[in-house]
């Protein structure tokens, strides 16, 4: 009751948010009531509607100006709405600052670093238990034995990245995100396959339905690490975790290898073969939980530290270029903004089981 409550609040807070800014940008004689009446319906159907993709786009749209682009340019089409000869000087001041602020790479490694430490907060946690010798009975520690398919989760811009990788394997100087993704999966298959397991092995990689180049060459990356071509199964779901679940879920049925959701919620799920996920570490704790929610064991395995761990030392004049604002830093900023407005949406949703954006001890690495 306490969780539901805390939504419909945080609906009835995104609700009045956006009216303000609607209000403050657009001149109210063409907003009408009828269109802001229409605009609130469609955040309560998001609410009561949680499997219609419109609504999820619709939600993109609204939280752009949440994001620090969005919100410059926001605030820099209010300065202009008098007129260029009228400027108001406090929302560029403000757009300025929050440019500034979001494109320093300290504060964006700031904001990144807490996301990621959690992470290896819990893998610690988990060595200290562990120490030299780790027996699987341990509770969180997973066992790779269990698993039924290993998920590697990417978008659109991994695979193009990907294609040039493979159109140029020699050139080291070409970097991607998600061959090293896949490479892990491979390697993580090999050691479930060494223990008994038999997994799939499943690829968002946002590719287009027709891009036939894109699933052969992360078939091509695969089998040559060692993955059999009848495990390897690609996706069109990006980092659309929800429906990455769904997909997932619905294989593993079809295979018979987990029973329905009904029967694994009334019979439990401590024993179910285990999903395991590959995925930036900054989305991880979302991505568990999505799965997690519904009634799939989770084993992570994040990959993609935006950040180290603070170490001491160092000359003033090395560290000054963290003070400098930089193009990747306000990537960075904007890459973790999108992860919480997502994260806030998708607990709207009810796809998360609690109101917890962070890492959660049930969630085994």
């Amino acid at each position: 009751m306490l969780v539901l409550l805390t939504r419909v609040l945080l609906w009835a807070s995104v609700g009045l948010l956006v009216w303000y800014i609607l209000t403050r940008v657009i001149p109210k004689r063409y907003l009408t009531w009828f269109g802001g009446v229409i605009l609130l319906l469609l955040l309560v159907a998001a609410f009561f509607e949680p499997d219609d993709g419109t609504v999820g786009v619709i939600w993109r749209i609204l939280s752009f100006p949440l994001t620090p682009l969005g919100a410059a340019i926001v605030l820099l089409g209010l300065a202009l709405s008098t007129g260029v000869k009228r400027i108001r000087g406090n929302p560029v001041a403000i757009a300025l600052a929050i440019l500034l602020i979001s494109s320093i790479p300290l504060s964006a490694q700031w904001l990144v670093s807490g996301a990621e430490r959690s992470v290896r907060t819990a893998y610690q946690d988990r060595a200290e238990l562990c120490g030299e010798v780790c027996p699987v009975d341990i509770p969180g520690q997973g066992n790779l034995g269990q698993a039924a398919a290993i998920v590697v989760l990417g978008d659109s811009q991994d695979i193009s990245k990907a294609i040039t990788v493979a159109d140029r394997p020699d050139d080291v100087s070409v970097n991607s995100t998600l061959t090293p993704r896949l490479l892990y999966a491979a390697n993580l298959y090999q050691r479930a396959r060494s223990q008994g397991a038999s997994p799939v092995v499943v690829v968002t990689a946002g590719a287009d339905p027709a891009g036939e180049q894109e699933r052969n060459v992360i078939r091509g990356i695969l089998s040559r690490n060692g993955v059999s071509e009848g495990d390897i199964q690609v996706q069109t779901t990006g980092l659309d975790v929800r429906s990455t679940s769904l997909n997932v879920e619905k294989l593993l049925q079809d295979r018979q290898v987990i029973a329905p959701r009904s029967t694994r919620r009334s019979e439990g799920i401590s024993n179910d073969p285990r999903i395991v996920l590959v995925a930036p570490a900054i989305i991880m704790s979302r991505a568990a939980l999505t799965f997690e929610r519904r009634d799939l064991q989770v084993i992570a395995k994040p990959t993609d530290f935006y950040t180290a761990p603070v170490t001491g030392g160092g000359s003033l004049l090395r560290r000054l270029p963290d003070i400098l604002p930089s193009v990747d830093a306000l990537q960075l900023t904007t890459r973790y903004w999108n992860e919480l407005l997502t994260s806030l949406y998708y607990f709207l949703r009810g796809w998360l089981p609690n109101f917890n954006f962070g890492w959660d001890s049930s969630i085994e690495i």
